[in-house]
């Protein structure tokens, strides 16, 4: 039977679709019992081994399914005269799809109701525009600016935010080094799990601080140096936490660039913005960049680019740059 092509995509049709239909409605419901341990009351409010479980289940429920739609490839186009039937692909497709949307939900699960919520980043994301738009903290403290940069800790009220997110992602570190204890050569797969699971959540999270740097709501219309400091040291703390991620220029990364320009000295800032300025041949005091000035002259829009690159901020598009230059006093 298996020798003939239209056999072959007659089990497709009638054993292998139907199974895998099976499979992806029993890992849905799986999804869903995880999901509901998840946003459990008593896993949000400090029972940190009952997060770790629930962390470890969805890594292996993840990572289980990822390994079920690879099983389906190896098996697909074996022999040299399979057509690659369509049903087939679309089988495969599903699963991987399913797969994806089982990290998502986990990490939209555990950002949006546990850590903007119930751990108080919300809270957090809505007062920081404003802590780094008040001045009166930079008159308050005078000349001890010097002392309050050697002794800035995390804003209080990141403290259980920060918490949940380094036992989820110790969580991942623990089904990291299960799998690379393994007598037995494993296959990158296996590590499917943890590494998504660790690689969303430092997007996710990087989107709020970014949200917060860039103020696409306009709410800071002036940035303070004292607040600033603050805020790029909460950033990092975060930062700190993330041992590795897929990409250089990811939101997090952005978000800890945009932190160190908005927090640079006062010196530093200046120069920066006059190079800018006698890019345009402009040397205005006190008057604001216009990004239309660079976007008019490819060039100079490059020459732009390279000396943010140069100066650390190259993760950073020149518009936000100029935004965060113009807004700082």
């Amino acid at each position: 039977a298996f020798s003939d092509a239209r056999s072959r995509q007659m089990y497709v049709a009638n054993v292998v679709a139907p199974l895998c239909s099976e499979y992806l409605e029993l890992m849905h419901g799986e999804a869903a019992l995880l999901r509901k341990r998840l946003l459990a009351r008593d896993v949000a409010s400090g029972s940190d081994s009952k997060l770790t479980s629930n962390v470890l289940e969805w890594i292996s429920t993840i990572t289980g399914v990822h390994m079920a739609a690879h099983a389906v490839v190896r098996s697909h186009g074996t022999s040299p005269s399979d057509q690659n039937p369509e049903q087939l692909e679309g089988v495969i497709k599903a699963i991987f799809s399913f797969g994806d949307a089982m990290v998502d939900e986990f990490v939209s699960a555990l950002v949006e109701t546990i850590i903007m919520e119930r751990a108080k980043f919300a809270g957090y994301a809505m007062r920081a525009a404003f802590i780094l738009s008040d001045a009166r903290e930079v008159e308050r403290r005078g000349q001890r600016e010097k002392d309050v940069k050697d002794t800035l800790t995390l804003s209080p009220d990141l403290n259980d935010s920060i918490h949940v997110l380094s036992v989820t992602l110790k969580a991942c570190q623990t089904a990291e080094s299960r799998i690379s204890s393994m007598k037995v050569k494993t296959a990158e797969m296996t590590y499917f799990g943890c590494q998504s699971i660790h690689n969303r959540l430092s997007y996710a999270i990087g989107r709020k601080f970014l949200d917060v740097a860039l103020d696409p709501m306009g709410m800071c219309p002036e940035i303070h140096l004292d607040g600033a400091k603050q805020f790029c040291h909460d950033v990092c703390t975060f930062k700190a936490l993330f041992q590795h991620t897929t990409s250089s220029e990811g939101p997090l990364e952005r978000a800890v660039s945009a932190s160190r320009l908005m927090a640079l000295d006062t010196s530093q800032l200046d120069a920066l913005r006059d190079a800018l300025r006698a890019l345009v041949s402009f040397n205005g005091e006190g008057e604001a960049l216009f990004i239309s000035d660079f976007e008019d002259d490819s060039r100079l829009l490059k020459e732009a680019d390279s000396m943010l690159a140069a100066k650390g901020f190259g993760s950073l598009a020149l518009e936000e740059a100029v935004s965060i230059i113009n807004r700082r006093c």
